[in-house]
């Protein structure tokens, strides 16, 4: 029988869903406990924006708000974030991160750099700037989200790379 290539292993779509699963399995290895990536997605969101409703933090982060609901209850135990009530809709409640979470949030920093040399240590860091620098290309093309502040989309040029400003803000983008 002959050994045929997988015609999966050339699909774009195939090869980053098996590296989301990568970095799954990775991060839970690596990360302790409370600092998974959605925590800290979740708990930077409301450390930077808050305080935020829990559907403005779904919106946000493009989250499933059933998905938020645990991640939240979560960072509320561990003293990360805590609930209020929204003074403009006493309706709803706020989340807003606290002086706690927003230091656990700091200390991760380095498990997430730990986190990014195990995935990409086969790179080196230009491959690993393309990478990034590709990766961001695509989202900003389907998210405002990933474009830089400062660049408008008539400002890319087409050929991977983005303006000198767009390059360095989309440099901390690994994490």
């Amino acid at each position: 029988m002959e050994d045929r290539p997988d015609p999966l292993s050339a699909s774009p779509t195939y090869l980053l869903f098996e590296t989301g699963r990568l970095v799954r399995r990775t991060s839970a290895r690596m990360l302790p406990d409370g600092s998974r990536l959605p925590h800290l997605l979740v708990l930077g969101c409301v450390a930077r924006h808050g305080p935020l409703s829990q559907r403005q933090v779904a919106e946000r982060l493009r989250m499933d708000a059933g998905d938020l609901v645990g991640i939240v209850d979560a960072l509320e135990t561990a003293g990360h974030v805590r609930r209020h009530r929204d003074p403009g809709d006493r309706r709803r409640y706020a989340l807003d991160a606290t002086e706690d979470g927003r230091l656990f949030l700091g200390a991760c920093q380095d498990d997430r750099a730990r986190l990014d040399e195990a995935l990409f240590e086969a790179l080196s860091p230009d491959e690993t700037d393309l990478l990034k620098e590709l990766l961001l290309r695509v989202l900003a093309h389907h998210d405002e989200r990933f474009a830089a502040p400062d660049e408008e989309p008539a400002r890319r040029n087409g050929t991977g790379q983005r303006a000198a400003a767009g390059i360095a803000s989309g440099s901390t983008a690994s994490s």
